[in-house]
């Protein structure tokens, strides 16, 4: 889970988790769709298959409010634009009509761009406050498109010079273009034509008009566009095929089913299907032996008589029948696998969740260790659990005075000499001053095993505070399998040291026996931590998390900041205090602080060396239960 310092800044690059959720949250409320995701590519693009779209590249890197106003473009266009107003007929249409051209990519890009003008328009006018946005826009692109222009002419990209000058002049006005003498003379001639995009009002419009275009360039140009300047089309293509396909199955079901024409349908449509497709219907027993068999490459026909030589079941079945022939086999199971779902999320679709009791080393030393260790420690826990206790008393015995009813006080003096005397008093409810219960997740990534010695010592000394204290608390072990993982399952496991259930009863042994395996999913860990604290009855619920690093996991990488920062706020929402404790053994540099900074916000805390594991264990202790206390 280590954060790896690579060779070069670039590929060290972090996404800001906080304002990729602020931007998801805002695409699903203009597009009115819960299940779209967010992510950040090269340029703009749908992506139906993930029920994702992804804002541009492009606008990193810039000043800030550059930044800002150029993503929400982006977002505006995708979900308020595009989302609705966007026809994949005439798309469809057109796209075939321009297959029989040389300048395919070139008309693709043409289309697009004179969408993006049109729709850009018709979401001012619809929503005003977007106006910022599109100006910083159109400034930014204008002055990419100017310089681009001069460099593909020296190159001799005419095709893509020609994209260039087309999208200045819609946005600047033909006039204010500065000409070049390189430029070709029919560059001028094909405004003409390019100008009716200002009273366009449909993509059935834009793409006549770019048709129009393409017939005037047949004797002027051969080359296609050398760079790519929006890729919106690659999925749009895929859309359009969609819309087809599913109107012709629609018709044959239905003759007064209307065609699906706009990306929020197709989106649904893709999104009931992988619906359909995560069902019941994917548990399975194999029961007939009607296929033939196989040896050495030669293939024996398939006969309904054939003999059943071996049953199959699906992996998303429950198995109830195994595990009750193992239980009348005498064998029990040590260990229970959950399947994910969309429990905790999208990321995690294909997750197996493994809970089991960690089991103890039996290491001859490991007593010796135990002893040792907690000889080392006892200054600490003494210390602190004795200025807890003596904070519980200081409010149990705190009491208002000059009440109107209540206690009468021994001193009644206040009888003679007040006007309005008020000689009663009220102690303060003494009841479960510590209704707490706390839940400590250990990162046992790989890169861990370098810090898992001092890290099974701040384990311990949480566990014996809290056990001193009468604290209920869970301590977990969360690594997922690297070796076993693919991208249809995901095999986690927690492995518990210590549970709730447990009360004040001592588990060092299996503290002190945790390990380092492969990989980690933070966000998983932390919504499956929430859940079980949210389900308890204590007031005051908090949880503490241990890594050394960013999340790392099958699939999980690009995305694993931004589910991370999601699960904390979700978590906090629950009424879950959350605290991060990042172990390393050397000093943490700017960027890993912002990396957390942006996971956890300010409930984080860094231990610069592997001395002070223990201490910063005692002050995130001290912090928590001041909460309580106070």
């Amino acid at each position: 889970m280590s954060s790896v310092n690579r060779f070069i800044q670039f590929n060290n690059e972090t996404i800001n988790a906080k304002r990729m959720i602020q931007l998801e949250q805002l695409a699903r409320a203009l597009s009115r769709t819960p299940y779209l995701t967010l992510t950040v590519r090269k340029l703009m693009e749908f992506r139906p298959k993930e029920g994702a779209i992804s804002i541009s590249h492009f606008w990193q890197h810039r000043d800030p409010e550059v930044e800002q106003n150029g993503q929400l473009s982006d977002l505006y266009l995708l979900t308020a634009g595009y989302w609705r107003h966007f026809n994949l007929s005439s798309w469809n249409r057109y796209k075939k009509e321009v297959m029989q051209f040389p300048l395919k990519e070139f008309a693709m890009q043409l289309a697009l761009s004179a969408e993006e003008f049109r729709l850009s328009n018709l979401i001012r006018q619809e929503r005003p406050g977007t106006d910022k946005a599109f100006s910083v826009r159109e400034d930014v692109y204008t002055t990419y498109h100017e310089q681009q222009m001069n460099v593909n002419l020296n190159k001799g990209f005419i095709s893509d010079s020609l994209f260039n000058y087309l999208y200045l002049s819609l946005r600047k006005g033909s006039q204010t273009v500065i000409i070049n003498d390189d430029i070709p003379g029919y560059f001028q001639r094909i405004l003409s034509k390019w100008q009716f995009i200002y009273d366009a009002k449909s993509t059935a419009d834009c793409c006549k008009i770019c048709l129009d275009i393409l017939y005037s360039l047949e004797e002027e140009l051969t080359k296609d566009l050398t760079h790519t300047f929006l890729t919106i089309h690659e999925n749009l293509l895929l859309l359009a095929y969609e819309a087809k396909a599913q109107h012709q199955i629609d018709q044959q079901n239905s003759d007064e089913q209307p065609i699906q024409d706009s990306i929020e349908e197709m989106f649904r449509a893709w999104h009931r299907e992988s619906e359909k497709q995560a069902g019941p219907h994917m548990e399975f027993d194999l029961t007939k032996g009607n296929k033939g068999n196989t040896d050495n490459g030669r293939f024996e026909e398939g006969d309904d008589a054939n003999e059943i030589q071996s049953e199959g079941v699906g992996s998303s079945h429950s198995n109830k029948k195994s595990k009750q022939d193992a239980q009348m086999n005498g064998k029990s199971e040590k260990k229970s696998t959950k399947h994910s779902g969309e429990r905790f999320g999208d990321e995690h679709q294909f997750v197996t969740i493994e809970e089991k009791r960690i089991v103890p080393k039996e290491f001859s030393s490991l007593k010796n260790n135990i002893l040792t260790i907690r000889a080392e420690q006892k200054p600490y826990v003494k210390a602190f659990t004795k200025e807890m206790r003596k904070r519980i008393d200081q409010k149990m015995e705190n009491k208002r005075s000059n009440l109107t009813k209540g206690r009468l006080t021994p001193n009644l003096t206040s009888l003679l000499t007040e006007q309005r005397p008020k000689p009663f008093y009220k102690k303060n409810n003494p009841s479960l001053p510590l209704d707490a219960v706390f839940g400590l997740l250990v990162d046992s990534s790989a890169s861990m095993i370098d810090k898992m010695d001092e890290t099974k010592k701040a384990v311990l000394l949480f566990h014996d505070v809290l056990r001193d204290l009468g604290i209920r608390h869970d301590i977990v072990s969360y690594y997922e399998d690297a070796y076993e993982a693919s991208e249809h399952e995901q095999p986690n496991s927690f492995l518990f040291c210590h549970q709730v259930e447990d009360g004040i009863k001592d588990h060092a042994a299996e503290i002190l026996s945790l390990e380092a395996h492969e990989d980690n999913r933070d966000g998983l860990a932390i919504r499956w931590m929430a859940e079980r604290l949210h389900k308890r009855p204590e007031k005051n619920k908090f949880l503490l998390l241990f890594s050394d690093g960013e999340p790392s996991a099958y699939g999980y990488a690009a995305n694993g900041i931004v589910d991370t920062a999601e699960a904390v706020i979700e978590s906090e929402k629950k009424g879950i205090h959350i605290l991060h404790l990042y172990l390393s053994t050397a000093q943490p540099v700017e960027e890993q602080l912002q990396l957390f900074k942006m996971m956890f916000g300010p409930r984080t805390a860094t231990a610069r060396n592997v001395d002070e594991f223990t201490t910063q264990t005692l002050r995130l202790l001290r912090r928590m239960l001041f909460l309580i206390v106070k």
